[in-house]
C-alpha cells in the first residue's frame, strides 16, 4: 500500500482569542505550508470580553471556509457548540458569550470541526488519546471513531471524549481527547505519535518520547532559542516508537510537519 502523501502542514496550538498571532503565523509560513491545522480552544481567556468573543467568531467563521485548514475541537469550543450537553460544560463559558456565538456563527457549517486529524505518522487532537481509548477502539481509524463519538455527544449522550481527570478537577483517572492533562496524565504509547495542545506553558514546546527499547525521554524547547530549525529533534522511526509534542505555548511556537518529520518554529 502506498503511504498517503501530505503537503507541508503548519500546526498551531490553542488560540484563546489570539487570532492576530494565528494570522501572522499562517501568513509567514504560507509559501512553505499550504495546509494548516489548528488544535482548538479558539474561545475563552481570563477576563475576556464580549468584543473579543465577537471578533474571534468572525475570524473563525471566515477560517472555516478555507478548505486548506483543519479546525480541531477543544474543550472550550465544545461548550459553545453543545451548550445543552451538561458533559461539555467548561470554565470560561458564559450565557452572554453563548448568545454572541449563536448570532455570529448562525449559518456557518459547524460540522467542519473535527476531533482528530492524521498528518503522515502524526495524530493531532486537542489533548490526546490515552490507553483506555486505544483498548476500546484500537489504533487504526482513531479520527473516525472520535468523530462518531462527537456525534454521540451532539445527541446529548455520554461520551469518553469529555472525561475529566482528577488533575483537572474531574473524577476520571485520565482525561479524554478534549481534557487530558499533559503534565500529569499524558503518556507516550508505542506506535502512536501525537501532537496536542490544552496544557499551557508560555513559550515552551514540550516533548514526551518512548524509545524502541522502552525508555522514556522528555524534551523542552524554549523561545527564543539560538536557532530552533537547526536542533536535532526526536522523530518517529527506528530510534523512537512514540514521539509526542504539546504545542500550547500561548501562541509563541508552532510546528511544521514535512515528509513525516516535525520542526518547531517561532511564530
Amino acid at each position: 500500500m502506498t503511504p498517503i502523501s501530505h503537503p507541508p502542514t503548519l500546526v498551531l496550538g490553542d488560540l484563546h482569542h489570539r487570532t492576530s498571532a494565528a494570522d501572522r503565523a499562517i501568513s509567514n509560513f504560507s509559501s512553505r505550508c499550504p495546509r494548516v491545522v489548528l488544535l482548538g480552544d479558539f474561545f475563552d481567556d481570563f477576563g475576556d470580553s464580549p468584543e473579543k468573543m465577537r471578533a474571534t467568531c468572525r475570524c473563525l467563521r471566515t477560517s472555516l471556509e478555507d478548505p486548506n485548514r483543519t479546525h480541531l475541537l477543544g474543550n472550550h469550543d465544545a461548550a459553545y457548540l453543545l451548550p445543552y450537553n451538561p458533559q461539555s460544560a467548561c470554565p470560561g463559558w458564559t450565557g452572554e458569550k453563548q448568545r454572541i456565538f449563536d448570532r455570529e456563527m448562525a449559518g456557518a457549517d459547524l460540522t467542519l470541526f473535527e476531533v482528530a486529524k492524521e498528518v503522515g505518522p502524526w495524530l493531532l487532537s486537542h489533548a490526546g488519546f490515552g490507553p483506555e481509548l486505544l483498548e476500546q477502539w484500537g489504533i487504526i481509524g482513531l479520527p473516525a471513531q472520535a468523530q462518531r463519538e462527537w456525534n454521540t455527544a451532539a445527541r446529548e449522550e455520554w461520551t469518553p471524549l469529555f472525561d475529566i481527570g482528577r488533575s483537572r478537577g474531574g473524577r476520571s483517572g485520565r482525561g479524554g481527547v478534549l481534557w487530558m492533562d499533559w503534565n500529569s496524565e499524558f503518556r507516550p504509547l508505542s506506535g502512536l505519535n501525537q501532537i496536542v495542545g490544552h496544557t499551557p506553558s508560555r513559550g515552551v514546546a514540550r516533548a514526551k518520547c518512548l524509545t524502541v527499547a522502552g525508555a522514556h525521554r522528555a524534551l523542552e524547547l524554549q523561545n527564543p532559542s539560538a536557532d530552533l530549525t537547526k536542533l536535532r529533534l526526536p522523530q518517529p522511526g527506528s530510534e523512537f516508537s512514540s514521539v509526542n509534542w504539546c504545542l500550547d505555548t500561548v501562541m509563541t511556537l508552532a510546528a511544521i510537519i514535512e515528509d513525516g518529520r516535525i520542526e518547531i518554529v517561532p511564530i
